[in-house]
């Protein structure tokens, strides 16, 4: 049984800013925007059990926080038995760092200066002969006064 949340939770480490996603939420990208947008820097993303069909949706889609939120996406899965295939992975907006199907604990370093510093540039022609993912996407594409548009709220603007 699930309960669903209302909350976007994001901690101050040591080290970064981490957001807390669960599983089916990879595919509600409101809901990393939300971390994001709050701060995240590396968002947790554990799911549930072996993807099946859904492998090479789940990884795309893994991916595609991390590039749309310029933060660094991490995800595992449950193993409940020797016959299911799991997945961890770290992806960075520019790149997918680390992927295994083993079962155990592995040791990623990722370089969160270069997510901050994605995340303070200005996007520009040229930006992409230096970066592998777009600059900015937190700031300067960002469109609040767009959501009730396309999004129409009863007894919001009007």
């Amino acid at each position: 049984m699930y309960t669903a949340g209302n909350e976007y939770p994001v901690f101050e480490t040591s080290q970064a800013q981490v957001g807390l996603a669960m599983c089916s939420e990879v595919y509600m990208p409101e809901v990393s925007r939300a971390l994001s947008i709050r701060g995240a820097e590396i968002i947790f993303l554990p799911g549930g059990v072996d993807k099946n069909k859904l492998w090479a949706t789940w990884r795309n889609l893994i991916w595609s926080r991390a590039i749309e939120n310029l933060a660094v996406v991490v995800t595992t899965q449950n193993l409940f038995d020797k016959s299911q295939r799991g997945l961890a992975m770290v992806a960075t907006p520019e790149e997918v760092v680390f992927e295994s199907t083993r079962e155990g604990m592995f040791l990623v370093d990722v370089d969160l200066d270069r997510v901050r510093d994605l995340r303070t540039q200005k996007d520009a022609v040229g930006s992409s002969m230096e970066n592998g993912a777009k600059a900015g996407v937190l700031s300067q594409w960002q469109r609040p006064d767009m959501y009730d548009k396309f999004l129409p709220r009863e007894g919001v603007n009007g």
